[in-house]
């Protein structure tokens, strides 16, 4: 079977045009099945089993150390441009609702590169090393959150920079709490 030359040209770009639309569902289908993974292997997880190594302290940190305060762990890096704003978001917001607790989870980062942000910037965050769980729940993507209720329970998780939905969702942990 041939194309007549006159329509090849349309023939190519109908034919491109089925690739981007297949290669556009595949990549959204793939990402909400990431995203439904991390959630499914986050909701078998007991939170106050978690401990962290920190990065400004000797001791360990333990999720269930933290009960009676609403908490975000927040996965970030130091080369991600995208955590840098959503950590001086959290910085913000922390400062206006003082009860609620950031866990800054550096992931896949050198220790130098992170006591070098730490040092330049002046959060009220727990530092600490978050590479090992980050990889255990599947995070989907740098930066990522997970809420965490007064009562040690999992709230909600955003994947993502999308300040507005994530202080939506930190809005309605604070008011529900």
């Amino acid at each position: 079977m041939r194309i007549a030359q006159k329509y090849f040209n349309l023939f190519i770009i109908i034919c491109a045009a089925i690739a981007v639309i297949v290669i556009a569902l595949t990549t959204i289908r793939y990402s909400q099945k990431q995203v439904l993974e991390f959630k499914n292997n986050l909701s078998e997880i007991d939170l106050n089993t978690i401990a962290f190594r920190t990065y400004l302290q000797a001791d360990s940190l333990r999720i269930s150390e933290l009960a009676g305060s609403p908490v975000v762990i927040q996965f970030w890096a130091t080369w991600s441009g995208k955590s840098g704003q959503v950590n001086h978001f959290l910085n913000e917001y922390q400062k206006a609702h003082p009860d609620l607790t950031v866990v800054a989870a550096a992931v896949r980062d050198g220790e130098e590169q992170i006591m070098e942000y730490i040092q330049e910037n002046n959060f009220h965050f727990d530092f600490v090393e978050g590479t090992v769980f980050y990889q255990q729940i599947y995070v989907p993507g740098i930066p990522a959150q997970i809420l965490i209720g007064r009562d040690g329970e999992l709230f909600d998780t955003h994947i993502g920079d999308e300040i507005q939905v994530l202080k939506n969702k930190l809005n309605h942990l604070i008011i529900h709490e």
